[in-house]
């Protein structure tokens, strides 16, 4: 496979059309038509369905697309990277993140990112659900206790705990002197969560209480807004209510579990990462590196 024809294939299948992309290269149209011809016989398939005013991918061509986009984006800035000598990290870097550790504290952590790597564009996308890096184009994702996959690399930079909290006031009618309350602790819930009679809380004195759910919502940040005004317990991740704990308005009853959660950046193990990717994971490893549950 000529790498020069891959590379005018990618380029006419990202700008969905031989005009546009003769248009946004400065090479002709008759030129893109060769080479992606000349691409079609090497391989032996068909990559295009050319009509009078459209163009689009065929299926091989689809997935020749998403197969070989990443790591030709990645020959193209080492290329630069050894023709300019350039040896900062740059470039767009595609992050997907889970929509609570982005409104809590991604903001921030982008501005310091941005001001110690002034060369690198973020581009950033929030979604809870199980992205895959390599046909949907992410450099890096940020997952919450990812299943061991053979396909992602990389790094743990926090272990968060997830604890029961309430009100000082709440705690001092439900738990007196770490003794099981009689009655039903009233709770608040993620929407999601399942039926449940039951909370265990652990540490060294492991209790169980009797639980009612009164409220269920679905995002942590409301869980905590309605367990200040005192409604009921709720179990959430540290970070969620480190800055309620420190003042006061909220208070411990101990962990909800006795593994504590972890934050990892992962990559495609498929390639070696850039300059960027490695930036950025350092960056988030030290950016954590003080954080304690």
């Amino acid at each position: 496979m000529n790498l020069d024809d891959l590379s005018d294939f990618l380029l006419v299948a990202t700008h969905e059309g031989f005009a546009k992309a003769s248009r946004a290269s400065g090479k002709s149209k008759a030129s893109l038509s060769r080479k992606v011809m000349a691409l079609e016989a090497s391989l032996g398939v068909r990559l295009f369905e050319r009509g009078a005013r459209l163009v689009r991918l065929t299926e091989e061509g689809e997935q020749l697309l998403a197969r070989t986009n990443g790591p030709m984006r990645e020959i193209s800035e080492a290329t630069v990277v050894l023709r300019d000598g350039r040896i900062q990290p740059h470039g767009l870097l595609r992050l997907n993140v889970p929509t609570l550790f982005a409104q809590m504290m991604l903001g921030r952590l982008a501005a310091e990112f941005t001001r110690a790597y002034p060369d690198v564009k973020l581009a950033i996308t929030l979604d809870d659900r199980q992205v895959d890096l390599v046909n949907e184009g992410f450099d890096l994702v940020i997952r919450v206790n990812p299943e061991v996959n053979s396909e992602l690399v990389g790094r743990c930079f926090l272990k968060d705990q997830v604890l029961v909290v309430s009100t000082p006031e709440l705690k001092k009618r439900f738990l007196r002197s770490g003794q099981k309350s009689a009655r039903s602790v009233p709770v608040i819930t993620r929407t999601s969560s399942s039926n449940e009679f039951t909370w265990k809380i652990a540490g060294v004195a492991a209790k169980e209480i009797t639980i009612q759910t009164v409220l269920q919502l679905p995002q942590f940040t409301m869980i905590r807004d309605a367990a200040l005004t005192g409604l009921g317990a709720a179990r959430l991740p540290h970070l969620v209510v480190a800055d309620d704990l420190a003042a006061g308005r909220l208070v411990s009853w101990g962990p909800a579990t006795d593994q504590p959660s972890e934050l990892w950046a992962l990559h495609t193990s498929s390639r070696l990462p850039s300059a960027k990717v490695k930036a950025f994971i350092s960056f988030l490893e030290a950016a954590f590196r003080k954080v304690r549950p």
